[in-house]
Formats: C-alpha cells, structure tokens, sequence
C-alpha cells in the first residue's frame, strides 16, 4: 500500500471571496476590494489541474550533512572556501516548499509521494525505480552533474494514474557550489572583521503528462543567492550570516520560488463596487457585510425582476459581481451588459471594460 501527502485546492471563488474587504460606502455605491487571479505568462494548460512532484536529482554523493558539522569544517578552512555540496535535505526541501507554493496559489492540486526519490539510473519498473539503501551505491549511476534521459511514456502514465494527477514534476538535476569568503582590517586599534557566503545553484527539471508527447516543458535554473556581514566582533560577524546548511536550504526553497513564479497565476488587489437600494440599512449591504453571499445573490436576483429600470439596473449590476466573485466571468458579462442595456451609468461601462480585460487573459492563457 501506498501513502502520500495531499494537497487539495479550493475552489477559485472561495478565494477570491476570502479576499473581501469592505473599505468604504457613499450613499448609493459601496466600494470593496477583492483579490482577482491573474495567469502567469508561463503557465501550465488549462488541462492540468493536478501535479504529482517527484526528485530525479539526488545520488549516492548525497548526504544529509549535519549542520554543526558542515559549519565546523568551513572554519577550520579559515571561512574562504569554494566547494560543491550535495546536500539531500537542500534538494528535498525544493521539492516540498514548490509543493506547498503551487497548492497555495489556487491553482493546482498536489501530490507529493512519501517515495518520492527516483533513481538516477532509472529502471523501468512496477516500483518507478524509488532508490533503496542497496540501489543508491550502484556504480553506474548517473553524477549528479549529468541530465538524465526523459522519462520513459509507460513510467509517466503509470506515475499519474497511480497518485490521480494530470501531469508529473519531476527534479532532474540539483546542485549547489558554496563560496566563503573571510577577511579583516585593522581600522584604528581594532580589527574590522567581513564574511560572505554565496551559493550558486543548478537546478533543472521536467514536467510531463501522459500521452504520446510526454514532455510539456524544461525548466532550468542557475543563478546565486548572497549573504554578507561585517562587524569589528568576529562572533557578532557569523551570527548575521546563515549558517551553511540553512544557506543551502535556503538556496532551495528559492529555486521553488522561482518555478512557482513560473507556473502559478499572482493575486492582485483590485476595487470594484455594488449599488445600494437603500442609503441606510440596505438589506443587500447588511448581507455582504455578514458574508451572506448566497442570501445577497438571492435578493439581487429578485430586485432584477423590477419593472423599473434604474432599480433592475442596479441589481443586475451586483449579480455582475456576484458572478465574478463566483470566477464566472462570462456570466458576470451577461449580467454586466444586462445592467447597461437597462439603464446607462459610467459604473457599468467602466466595470465592463474590467471584465473583458480579465476575459482576454483567460483566454490567452488556455
């Protein structure tokens, strides 16, 4: 039997209707602030909902260092070192932190298997060739610093029907190369004590979806990340700086920034607005205050039956709203053109235009 982590996304309107804040109210109209969704250039097809997240990248050259350890050994090479570490916690901390990223922007659904380490030497398998204490030492596995082949079609399949998912992540290559740098000066009677650590880092990866064309897209990251102090007190000096380990962890969590800034839409504040019937105590304010959303569709939708145009005008205008809170953007069009057709305001023009704008990016990014 197999056991995994899962992590399931809301619905769209959920969040969005998370993000509601009222901020202010003039005698007909009140403002409010909702968080819409806007699609990264780089996203993913509309068909790929959820992902399964799995790591390629790791060998027998890595270990899981310990902390003080690692630090102590920088030392002792006086802190001005350069040296590649492979680091198995840096590399499997890139792989949960773009979990979690990628499940918190609304977007996809994501699963992470327990076993979720694949050989680099990949054999094809019923077990996806998962690495065992025995297969980690074979001595023709792939360097860390080689690509491996693309995944075979069968594995892919077999990968997103076992954890139900609609494509495969996979970290193909991770490395980090970690440059310490130790000097001092005397400035008067003191010493005035500088250290830096960069870690450069290499990361690459694959997504695949089942089919005959498996692989959708390559990512590769190769960039460094910089910590620097200075201080006339040596132990106040590396107490500013990450220690190596947390160096290298950080490292990680900000290649899963990177790709998730790659893959997930932003959230962005934007204002918009609903009419009131009444300019005090106004039922459908009262309900959209005590986040009655249901109960305030409900009244609008009745007030829209009004055989007087201004008022129906007003009510279609908010389930306009409604609709997009709802992430219907066609049909907040409907109710938004309902409500022009009904009575002109420069409101319902200007929201319009708010709408095809939004709907002109869902379209460019299916």
């Amino acid at each position: 039997m197999q056991y995994f982590n899962q992590f399931k996304s809301y619905q769209a309107f959920i969040l969005l209707l998370a993000g509601i804040a009222l901020t202010s109210c003039k005698s007909n109209f009140a403002v409010l602030t909702i968080e819409n969704s806007r699609p990264s250039y780089e996203e993913l097809p509309a068909d790929i909902q959820s992902i399964t997240l799995m790591n390629r990248s790791m060998n027998s050259q890595f270990e899981n260092y310990r902390e003080d350890s690692l630090q102590v050994y920088f030392y002792r090479k006086g802190f001005q070192l350069s040296k590649i570490i492979l680091d198995s916690v840096s590399s499997d901390t890139t792989i949960r932190a773009l979990a979690e990223l990628l499940f918190e922007s609304g977007r996809y659904d994501v699963v992470v298997p327990l076993e979720r380490n694949l050989r680099r030497e990949f054999i094809e398998s019923g077990n996806y060739g998962f690495l065992s204490s025995i297969e980690r030492n074979i001595s023709k596995e792939l360097s860390y610093e080689q690509l491996p082949d693309t995944l075979n079609p069968f594995i892919v399949k077999k990968i997103c029907s076992d954890f139900n998912t609609d494509a495969l992540i996979v970290l193909e290559r991770y490395s980090n190369k970690v440059m310490a740098d130790y000097s001092y000066e005397k400035v008067g009677v003191n010493d005035y004590h500088y250290a830096s650590v960069d870690v450069k880092y290499d990361a690459f990866f694959r997504i695949y979806k089942p089919g005959k064309k498996t692989l959708v897209r390559e990512i590769e990251l190769i960039d460094t990340i910089n910590w620097e102090s200075s201080d006339y007190n040596q132990v106040r000096l590396f107490s500013k700086l990450p220690s190596i380990k947390q160096a290298l962890i950080n490292a990680g969590i900000k290649i899963a920034l990177e790709v998730d800034e790659k893959l997930s839409p932003t959230w962005i504040s934007e204002k918009r607005g609903y009419f009131l019937f009444s300019p005090k105590n106004d039922r459908g304010q009262q309900l959209m205050n005590d986040n009655n959303y249901d109960e305030a569709c409900k009244y609008w939708t009745e007030m829209a039956q009004s055989t007087n145009k201004k008022n129906r005008s007003k009510a279609e205008f908010n389930l306009a709203l409604m609709s997009e809170l709802n992430g219907d953007i066609d049909g907040a069009l409907v109710w938004g053109l309902k409500s022009f057709n009904s009575y002109y305001r420069y409101q319902t023009e200007a929201y319009l235009k708010k709408l095809k704008a939004r709907k002109e990016i869902q379209q460019k990014n299916r």
